[in-house]
């Protein structure tokens, strides 16, 4: 009797999908809080979006830049993660802003796990935990979404944006509206959702075209080809693009946004300039095979839904083609720049998802079809176990020990902090620091908001507003200069003090070579040197 109401219980927490989600979000969160268990942020931009967050809540947006003047955003800033740091405001009159940020991290990549399970059974997937496993399993995806940033919460829009265009039949949608203007507000990347549109309206109205023109046995010509641009086509997507539209104008920031936006995101995040610039490590590609090895069961997954995609290419509906364009379109991207794996993973397991699930022929039974399958190609299904069972020490390394390493790693919560404040009680308002790493200045903006600093969040808005000024910087910090170091730095970019890091000993060497250099603070990060007649 026991045991049957043990066995009824259990079946009762199955069939409700609300506990199943929250014992996933349980699981999720405790496993991401591990990875992330250290005062340490992997990515300095951390640094930038905490004093963003308490920026806001003390003094309310942030309408103006002045603490990097050598750079565009000096001319022309606005807040494009506006929504991210409004979001977390509130938090800050109760914990510390890096602790905010910390929490908001793993809080969202958590949900963002559990949306992408609610997604695939809202789609009706069979086997839906296998997806979000693989998910799980890719560490690279798992790494970006860990970072404290607004990618988890943007990939939260993006799943909500797929449920409600899977759902609606060309008709207009007040969801998305609302979604694509938040999304503005929320993230730079707003043009993924442009994307989105415009992709499914081609899909939509070429699918409409070629049944129309099958239907009627007529030839595909262009006169007939008027019966794409259909108004009831042009509904589902134009609600996408009358919010972005929304987005744009009603906005803090609106019309300086335009211009920053060219800038932003297709200037840096379309074009780039790392041929030019030295950017982060996440604008550059990655290479096909390290693509494969740290994320191979997911794209196991996606190469054989490929396959059967194209076997099966009458029978796809049009969400399936919107997935499939987008998951190709992002794994070009990625290939150009690893940041992307943050929507290729996902998009390459919805598409594989949708592929395996309509598939003509019945995999209700897998243990039936996979044993009839074993023996019948015995000998390659053999290799592949083999394969697959040699991978799972790489992924379980890649996956636990490599991605904590990762998170809990780079860049401590009171990094270059005794520095900053030694900056901050010994020079004059809005003195100009030479520092010799772009990545300090998130640091240094959060500990000391005194001063002005000469390049960070990334280089590239330095070298748009003076390619020369950058050029030189990059050629001083590499130490490459001949000239009396310290009244270079001063005529040049009227830094009365210069702080440069400990691990920098080409640039360091040439301070203690020049006689006109005074070393006033040190510590085991950085020296702090300025011009001798500042120095009396």
């Amino acid at each position: 009797m026991l045991k049957r109401n043990h066995r009824q219980l259990f079946t009762a927490i199955l069939a409700n999908r609300l506990i199943l989600y929250f014992l996933l979000f349980l699981a999720v969160f405790s496993y991401f809080l591990w990875l992330n268990n250290a005062s340490v942020f992997p990515d300095p931009d951390s640094f930038y979006h905490a004093k963003m967050v308490a920026l806001m809540q003390a003094s309310g947006p942030v309408k103006e830049f002045p603490w990097l003047p050598f750079t565009t955003l000096n001319d022309v800033y606005i807040d494009h993660h506006f929504l991210y740091h409004l979001l977390l405001a509130p938090l800050v009159c109760f914990f510390s802003p890096l602790l905010v940020i910390k929490l908001a991290a793993v809080l969202f990549a958590a949900l963002a796990i559990v949306l992408f399970q609610w997604l695939l059974d809202q789609l009706k997937i069979k086997y839906s935990l296998v997806y979000t496993l693989s998910l799980l399993f890719s560490d690279q995806f798992i790494f970006r979404l860990n970072l404290a940033k607004a990618p988890s919460l943007s990939l939260i829009f993006i799943f909500l944006t797929f449920y409600f265009i899977s759902q609606n039949k060309n008709k207009w949608s007040w969801p998305l509206f609302v979604l694509s203007f938040f999304y503005v507000w929320l993230y730079g990347g707003w043009p993924i959702f442009l994307g989105i549109g415009l992709i499914y309206l081609t899909v939509s109205g070429v699918s409409r075209w070629l049944a129309y023109v099958n239907s009627l046995k007529l030839k595909i010509t262009i006169k007939n080809f008027k019966l794409l641009f259909n108004r009831r086509i042009f509904q589902l997507p134009f609600s996408i693009f009358c919010g972005l539209l929304a987005g744009l104008v009603v906005n803090p920031y609106f019309p300086r946004n335009l211009s920053f936006y060219w800038q932003q995101t297709f200037q840096i995040g379309l074009l780039n300039y790392k041929k030019l610039v030295d950017v982060g490590s996440e604008w550059y590609g990655l290479i096909f095979f390290d693509l494969i090895g740290r994320n191979i069961y997911m794209l196991i997954l996606f190469f054989a839904a490929l396959v059967l995609f194209f076997v099966f290419i009458r029978r796809q509906k049009q969400f399936t083609w919107l997935l499939f364009f987008l998951s190709l379109i992002f794994c070009v991207l990625t290939l150009k720049s690893q940041r992307n794996i943050e929507y290729f993973a996902p998009c390459a397991l919805l598409f594989s998802a949708l592929i395996f699930n309509n598939m003509p022929f019945n995999l209700r039974s897998p243990g039936v079809f996979f044993k009839e399958l074993f023996f019948k190609y015995r000998p390659l299904s053999i290799t592949l176990v083999f394969c697959f069972l040699l991978c799972l020490p790489i992924v379980f390394s890649y996956n636990f020990f490599s991605l904590k390493k990762a998170l809990t790693h780079g860049f401590g919560f009171q990094e270059i902090s005794p520095s900053a404040s030694w900056l901050s009680r010994n020079s004059k308002n809005d003195e100009i620091i030479f520092h010799d790493s772009w990545a300090d200045f998130p640091l240094l903006f959060y500990h000391n908001t005194k001063n002005r600093y000469l390049v960070g969040l990334d280089p590239t808005f330095m070298y748009f507003k003076d390619r020369q000024k950058y050029l030189l910087w990059r050629d001083i910090v590499k130490g490459k200069t001949n000239s009396p170091i310290c009244r270079l730095i001063l005529e040049q970019f009227n830094s009365p003090y210069m702080l440069i890091r400990i691990t920098n000993k080409a640039l360091l060497a040439q301070f203690d070579l020049d006689s006109k250099c005074v070393k006033v603070y040190e510590d085991k990060e950085v020296k702090i040197y300025t011009i001798e007649e500042l120095a009396n």
